[in-house]
């Protein structure tokens, strides 16, 4: 048995739901932002709703959100075998991811995008300015810091070759 809804009401249950839709702020005003402007207003809206939040537990809480968003999340490793992928449980998202992952909706923001701004926003200063002043792509600058990471670890990894080396030596 199937309930008919007249038009009228339909319309009206529409046009209700539009102006809850027109009535929320947008988030992002301005057609071309700064990624890194894009995370500051991303974080303040997130305080601003969830204020226990730790800065450094919001960019895991957000991996798991666009997780969520993409339908990827799995317990255990990822396979591209669709009956595997039947098999395994889906994980749920906390109440706290959940509504960050709500609020993110909400304000018509992509999940997946938001989670790369932020992981674009984590390069050091010198390159973030950079960025800031159009001197360099939001690519290219997570391309020279990915380098600088690595140099670093390879610097230490020959330093403590030649520590060994050394100690070697004196034996």
């Amino acid at each position: 048995m199937t309930i008919r809804c007249p038009d009228e009401l339909k319309a009206s249950i529409v046009s209700s739901l539009l102006v809850i839709h027109m009535t929320e702020p947008l988030l992002f005003k301005q057609t071309r932002m700064n990624v890194f402007d894009k995370v500051r207003k991303v974080k303040e809206l997130i305080h601003k709703n969830l204020p226990e939040i730790k800065e450094d537990e919001l960019i895991i809480m957000m991996s798991h959100c666009r997780e969520h968003y993409e339908g990827n999340l799995y317990y255990g490793r990822r396979t591209s075998n669709k009956e595997e992928k039947k098999r395994k449980p889906t994980k749920k998202l906390t109440s706290i991811e959940s509504h960050i992952y709500d609020l993110l909706l909400t304000h018509n923001v992509n999940p997946s995008t938001c989670y790369r701004w932020f992981l674009a926003s984590r390069v050091p200063e010198d390159i973030m300015h950079k960025v800031e002043r159009n001197n360099m792509t939001v690519a290219k600058a997570m391309e020279l810091a990915r380098n600088r990471k690595r140099i670093k670890e390879n610097k230490q990894g020959w330093q403590m070759i030649s520590m060994i080396k050394e100690i070697v030596k004196w034996l």
